[in-house]
This record gives C-alpha cells, structure tokens and sequence, in this order.
C-alpha cells in the first residue's frame, strides 16, 4: 500500500528553497544577478550560521570556567587559617590559570603570602599578577602596589619610589594612597622637595581624610626643614660681616 511519507529535504536544498523565495519576489534584474551567486550567498549564509554557532558555544565554555573558577576562589577565601588559604589558592591559580578569576588569584595569594611572613613567595606571586595584567588596569598596578611594599622592607627604597610614583601617576583609584606611600619614601631617603610635593598632592586628592592632621604636620615639618638651610646661610652670612 502506497504511502504519503516525503523524503527529508536536506538543510541546505531548504536554505535553498528559501532563498529562491525570496529572491522571487525582487525586481527581474536584480533577481536574475543574484540568482548567478546562488551557491555562493547560501555558503555564506551556512558560514555565519556556524560562525555564531561556535561563538556562543566558545562563550558557555568560557562561562562555564569562569564560573568553576569563582566557586573554587570562594572556597579558598573561606578557610580558617593562611596557610590552608594560600593551598587552596594556588590550587586555584593552577587549575585556573587561563581564567580571568584565576589570575585575581594569582594576586591575592601574594597578598596572603606577604601578611603571612612569606616575603619571597609573595614576591613571585606579585610578579606573576603584574605580568597578567596591561599597564592600564587597576589589578596591575596592585600587583605593583604590592611589590613596593615589600621592597621598602628590604630597605630598596629607591625600587619602592618608583613603584609608589608609578602608581600616583594613574588614574584609576590609587593616586592618593600611592602618593602618601611614595611622600614617605621620598621623605625617609632624603627628598625632601619630591616628599612635600606628594604630600600636597595627597591633601588635593583627600582633603577630607582621616589623616588630615598627621599629612599637614608633614607638610609643615618639610617646608621648615626646606627653608632651615636658607636661613643658616642667612645667618652665617650676618655673622662674618
């Protein structure tokens, strides 16, 4: 008994199909030039479809890993103690490495690294985080931050310096609390006109800071300091006349 099935029509003789319906209703020339570039539009159009296809897949996947990443990080946070902090971040780091959370851990773990006494595994890890990131990027320039810390500590302060003067010169949140560290480097090694000048730039930037007091005490303290030299050569001066 004969039966009413069809035969499926393949993707691209339906692709096809539409396309020759469409072009059916334009003006005889256009339709007749277009018709020559069938093939061609209909590969075009199955490109595309397979571009976007592949663009949304590729973006569930990055999705999906960066989720994976943010739940690990959220564990490594909760632990009790450094120690188990900084395993279960470089847990973190190396599993994750290619995310964009695994490189945010790649920084706090220098961070956990450096409150917790391990100055040259916090040194690594700020090394590697700055090298994550581009110069214009917030994270970059706290892998920065983090660096200059512990190069005042080991007394390099002319490292420091330029690591808290690097970071006063941006603008993307840390030119305040960078020009303070870099006013008491500069302070502290002799420069003293570098110092004031930090100093006031500070009191620019917070002039409503908690550290009002102690920043203008310094202001003040600098500023007769830069004039006591003037006024012992003032003095000397009177004297042998």
């Amino acid at each position: 008994m004969p039966t009413n099935a069809q035969t499926p029509v393949a993707p691209e003789h339906q692709g096809k199909n539409i396309l020759e319906e469409i072009l059916s209703g334009l003006p005889p020339h256009v339709r007749n030039t277009l018709q020559k570039f069938l093939k061609e539009i209909l590969a075009g159009i199955i490109i595309v479809v397979l571009a976007i296809s592949s663009w949304f897949g590729y973006s569930a996947y990055i999705t999906r890993q960066e989720n994976q990443a943010a739940a690990a990080m959220g564990t490594a946070m909760q632990q009790p103690d450094s120690a188990k902090m900084i395993s279960a971040l470089e847990k973190v780091v190396h599993k994750h490495s290619h995310t964009v959370v695994g490189k945010h851990a790649q920084l706090l773990l220098g961070a956990v690294q450096r409150d917790s006494g391990q100055v040259e595994a916090a040194k690594k890890s700020f090394n590697k985080a700055k090298r994550e990131f581009s110069e214009d990027n917030f994270l970059y320039y706290s892998a920065l931050m983090g660096l200059g810390y512990l190069q005042e500590n080991d007394a390099k302060i002319d490292e420091a310096r330029q690591a808290f003067k690097s970071s006063s010169e941006t603008q993307l949140g840390f030119e305040a609390i960078a020009a303070l560290d870099f006013a008491r480097v500069s302070s502290a090694s002799g420069h003293n006109d570098e110092a004031l000048e930090a100093y006031n730039k500070y009191l620019s930037l917070k002039p409503q800071s908690s550290q009002l007091d102690f920043v203008r005490h310094q202001v003040m303290k600098l500023s007769s300091e830069d004039k006591r030299p003037e006024e012992d050569l003032a003095h000397e001066k009177k004297n042998g006349d």
